[in-house]
């Protein structure tokens, strides 16, 4: 958990470092996409209700939307 933490930060810091190194956006993203994918397969399969899986596919849709941008 400690370390999916830790990646969650660093890719956050890498897409607000995007703003003066465009290079950086791209995969931080992609990054924090595939965390966010496997946070939406881990809520479903824990079968959590869609209520507490809002907030990861939020994030998600908006790391597409970065990356398609980018």
């Amino acid at each position: 958990m400690g370390v999916i933490g830790f990646l969650k930060l660093l890719c956050a810091t890498l897409l607000v470092a995007g703003v003066w190194f465009p290079a950086l956006t791209l995969p931080a993203a992609v990054g924090l996409g595939a965390l966010m994918l496997g946070a939406v397969a881990m809520h479903l399969k824990v079968r959590d209700p869609l209520q507490r899986s809002l907030p990861a596919l939020g994030m998600l849709a908006l790391c597409v939307f970065i990356a398609v941008g980018s």
